[in-house]
C-alpha cells in the first residue's frame, strides 16, 4: 500500500514538472528511476519472502498484482499528460511492457515456488508420520530386545552355573582316575612280581618232578633188584644174614625213599594249590586290568565330552558377551532416542499447551465445548486436522474417561452402514469393547456416546441426539 502511495506521488510530481517543459525530461527520467528502483526493490522483497516464508507467498503475489495495476495506472496518466513525447512514451511503455513480461515471468517463478513449497510440506508431513511409526515400532522392538536380553541373561546364569557344577565333577574324576591310575601301576607291579615268583616256582616244580622221576625209576630199579634178591634168598639161603643185612639195609632205603616219595608227594599238592591259587590271582588280574581298562575309556570319553562342552561352553559365553555388548549398544541409542522423542512430546506438548488440546501416549485429543449430533461433531473434527476419538485400549479408555467432565460424548464408533456390525471412522472393525451394564440395543440407535447420563462405559444412541465430542 505504502509503494502505490509513492507510486501516486511520484505520478503528482511528474505532472506539476511537466508544466515546466524545460523540466520534463528530467521528470521522466526521475518517474523511471523510481519504477525501477521500486520494481527492483518490490522484487527483491518477493523473492526473500517467497524463499523464508511460504504462508506469505499469495500475499506477496496480491502486492505484486497491485504493483503491475499500477503501473499501468501510471503509464497511462503519462500517455496522457506526455501526449506529445509519444517517441519517447512509447519506449517507456515498451520497458514498462517488457518489465511487467519479467513481472508476469516472476509471478510464475513465485507461483511454482510456492506449489514446490507445498508440496515439500506435504512430503515432510508424510515423512514425520512415517518417523513416528518407525518411532514406535523401534520402541516396541526395544522391549522385545530387553525381554530377550533379560531371558538370555537368566539363561547365560543358569549355563554358568551348569558349567561351574561340571567343572567341579570333572576334578573330582580327574582325581579319581589319577588315583585309580597309581592304584593299576601298583597292581601291575605286584602282578609282575607275582609272575616273577610263579615262574622261579615252575620252574622249581619241573625241577622236583624230574627228581622225583629219577627217584621213581631207581624205585623201580630197586624193587626189580628186591625181587631178584628175594628169589636170590630163597635159592640162597646160606647168604641169609648176608641177604637179611642187605634186606635190612634196602629195608631202611626203602623207608627212606618211601619218606622222600611222601615228602615229594606233599611238595606236589603244596605247588599245585600255590599254581591253582596264582591262577585264580592272575585271573582275577586279569579282570581287574580289564576292569580298569574300561573304566579308563570310561573316563577318557567323559574326559573328551567335558573338554567339548567346555569349549561349547566358552563359545556361548563369547557369543552372550557379544550379544550382551550390542544389546548394549542397542540399548544406549534406544535410551538416546527415547530422550530425545521426550524432548520433542514436551516441546510439542508446550505448544499444545492452551489451545484446547492434551497429549495422552504421542496422541492429541481435543474436547468439544458445545454439543451436536454425530455427523457434526465428525466434521468439526475433520476441519481440525482429526477424527472422533478411536479407543484402541483399557489405559485409554481410562484417560478419555478423567479427561472428560461433561456428561455423554460422541467416539469414532457406530453401526451405520450394517446394523450389528460396529466399526471405527478409520474403517477398521471394534475388537475390545467397553459397553456400559445399562446400556440396552436397538435397531434405531447407531451411533456410541461414551459417559451417557453421568455414567462409566459406551452407549448406543441415535445419532440425530446432541452431544459434547472428542477428537483425536
Amino acid at each position: 500500500m505504502e509503494m502505490r502511495e509513492q507510486i501516486f506521488t511520484n505520478v503528482e510530481v511528474t505532472a506539476d514538472n511537466r508544466a515546466n517543459s524545460s523540466d520534463s525530461k528530467q521528470s521522466k527520467e526521475d518517474v523511471e528511476d523510481n519504477l525501477q528502483t521500486q520494481r527492483a526493490g518490490s522484487f527483491k522483497h518477493s523473492e526473500s519472502s517467497g524463499i523464508n516464508m511460504a504462508g506469505k507467498i499469495l500475499y506477496r503475489l496480491t502486492t505484486v498484482c497491485l504493483l503491475l495495476l499500477s503501473a499501468i495506472t501510471v503509464l497511462w496518466i503519462k500517455f496522457s499528460i506526455l501526449n506529445t513525447d509519444k517517441p519517447k512514451l512509447e519506449t517507456s511503455h515498451n520497458n514498462l511492457t517488457k518489465e511487467r513480461d519479467q513481472l508476469q515471468t516472476s509471478y510464475h517463478t513465485l507461483v511454482k515456488e510456492r506449489d514446490q513449497l507445498r508440496t515439500s510440506y506435504n512430503t515432510l508431513t508424510k515423512e514425520r508420520d512415517q518417523l513416528q511409526t518407525s518411532y514406535n515400532n523401534l520402541t516396541k522392538e526395544r522391549d522385545q530386545l530387553q525381554t530377550s536380553y533379560t531371558t538370555l541373561t537368566k539363561e547365560r546364569d543358569q549355563f554358568q552355573t551348569s558349567y561351574t557344577t561340571l567343572t567341579k565333577e570333572r576334578d573330582q574324576l580327574q582325581t579319581n582316575y589319577t588315583t585309580l591310575t597309581k592304584e593299576r601301576d601298583q597292581l601291575q607291579t605286584s602282578y609282575n612280581t607275582l609272575t616273577k615268583e610263579r615262574d622261579q616256582l615252575q620252574t622249581s616244580y619241573k625241577n622236583l618232578t624230574k627228581e622225583r622221576d629219577q627217584l621213581q625209576t631207581s624205585y623201580n630199579t630197586l624193587t626189580k633188584e628186591r625181587d631178584q634178591l628175594q628169589t636170590s634168598y630163597n635159592t640162597l639161603t646160606k647168604e641169609k644174614k648176608q641177604l637179611q643185612t642187605s634186606y635190612n639195609t634196602l629195608t631202611i632205603e626203602r623207608d627212606q625213599l618211601q619218606t622222600n616219595y611222601n615228602t615229594l608227594t606233599k611238595e606236589r599238592d603244596r605247588l599245585q594249590t600255590s599254581y591253582n591259587t596264582l591262577t585264580i590271582e592272575k585271573n582275577q588280574l586279569q579282570t581287574s586290568y580289564n576292569t580298569l581298562t574300561k573304566e579308563r575309556d570310561r573316563l577318557q570319553t567323559s574326559y573328551n565330552t567335558l573338554t567339548k562342552e567346555r569349549d561349547r561352553l566358552q563359545t556361548s559365553y563369547n557369543t552372550l558377551t557379544i550379544e550382551k555388548n550390542q544389546l548394549q549398544t542397542n540399548y544406549n541409542t534406544l535410551t538416546k532416542e527415547r530422550d530425545q522423542l521426550k524432548k520433542q512430546n514436551d516441546e510439542c506438548q508446550k505448544l499444545v499447551t492452551g489451545s484446547g488440546w492434551t497429549s495422552f501416549q504421542s496422541r492429541l485429543y481435543f474436547i468439544s465445548i458445545e454439543k451436536k449430533n454425530w455427523a457434526e461433531s465428525r466434521e468439526d473434527c475433520r476441519k481440525k486436522g482429526a477424527d472422533l476419538v478411536i479407543i484402541n485400549s483399557k489405559e485409554e479408555q481410562s484417560f478419555v474417561e478423567k479427561l472428560n467432565k461433561k456428561p455423554g460424548y460422541y467416539i469414532g464408533l457406530s453401526d451405520r452402514d450394517t446394523e450389528g456390525t460396529w466399526k471405527w471412522v478409520d474403517g477398521t472393525a471394534m475388537i475390545t469393547s467397553y459397553w456400559s451394564d445399562g446400556n440396552v440395543f436397538s435397531d434405531s440407535e447407531d451411533c456410541v456416546v461414551n459417559g451417557y447420563d453421568g455414567n462409566t462405559g459406551w452407549y448406543d444412541r441415535p445419532c440425530s441426539e446432541k452431544y459434547y465430542w472428542i477428537c483425536e
